[in-house]
C-alpha cells in the first residue's frame, strides 16, 4: 500500500510539474517566453518537484528503518527476558518491518526511475516544442524574405514603369 502511495506520490509529482509550466518565466523581460527561457522553467519545475518527491522518499526510508530497529530491539527484549511468545510476537513483527523495509526500498528505487524517466520525457517534448518554435520562425523569416523580394521587384518594375513614361 505504502508502495503505491508512494508512486503516486512521485507520478503526482511529474504531472504537477509538466503541467505547472508557467510561461511567465521572461528571464530577460523582452516581454516574450523564449523556447529556452521555456525550458529553463521546465527544467527548474522539475528539479522543484523531484527534490520534493526526494524529500518524501527519504522520509518512508527513515521510517522504515526505525521500526527495523524497534522491532529489532524488541526482540533481543524478549530474548533477553526468555519470555518465548513475546519473542514469537517480536520476530514476526521483525519479519514485518523487514518486509516493509525491502518495500520502501524497491519503490524509491522505482520512483527514482520514475523521476528521471518523466523528467527526461519532459525535456525531451520541451525541445521538440523549441525546434517546432525555431522551424516556424524559419518558415516565417523564409516567407518575409520571400514578399520583401517581391515587393522591392515590383517596386523595380514599377519604379521602370514611371522611368519609361517619363521618357515618352
Amino acid at each position: 500500500m505504502k508502495k503505491l502511495a508512494l508512486l503516486a506520490v512521485v507520478a503526482g509529482a511529474i504531472s504537477f510539474a509538466a503541467c505547472n509550466n508557467n510561461p511567465s518565466k521572461d528571464k530577460n523581460a523582452d516581454g516574450e517566453v523564449s523556447a529556452g527561457e521555456q525550458l529553463d522553467n521546465t527544467l527548474d519545475t522539475i528539479d522543484e518537484h523531484a527534490d520534493h518527491a526526494h524529500a518524501a522518499i527519504d522520509k518512508e526510508i527513515e521510517e522504515a528503518e526505525a521500526r527495523v530497529k524497534k522491532a529489532q530491539e524488541e526482540l533481543d527484549a524478549a530474548i533477553k527476558k526468555g519470555d518465548k511468545e513475546a519473542e514469537t510476537a517480536a520476530r514476526k513483527a521483525l519479519d514485518d518491518a523487514n518486509s516493509a523495509w525491502d518495500k520502501v526500498k524497491a519503490a524509491a528505487a522505482s520512483a527514482g526511475h520514475t523521476v528521471e524517466e518523466g523528467a527526461n520525457k519532459a525535456i525531451d517534448a520541451t525541445k521538440d516544442a523549441a525546434k517546432a518554435t525555431g522551424n516556424a520562425i524559419d518558415r516565417a523569416i523564409d516567407k518575409t524574405a520571400d514578399k520583401a523580394n517581391q515587393v522591392a521587384e515590383d517596386a523595380e518594375r514599377k519604379a521602370e514603369n514611371v522611368k519609361e513614361a517619363l521618357k515618352n
